[in-house]
């Protein structure tokens, strides 16, 4: 079985990563990992499957 993935990009420090759907919650939740910039779902691609 294949999971959904986002490639995640913040629009403060440009960190980018690809997430599952649990962690894109998370960051929409509580912001970059990095730099702890708010997330929205416009910062996060739509799901592909890898």
């Amino acid at each position: 079985m294949t999971t959904p993935t986002h490639t995640f990009v913040c629009p403060e420090c440009r960190h980018s990563f690809e997430v599952d759907d649990a962690m894109r919650e998370a960051l929409l939740e509580a912001g970059c990992v990095v730099c702890g910039a708010p997330v929205v779902d416009a910062d996060l691609t739509a799901p592909t499957v890898e």
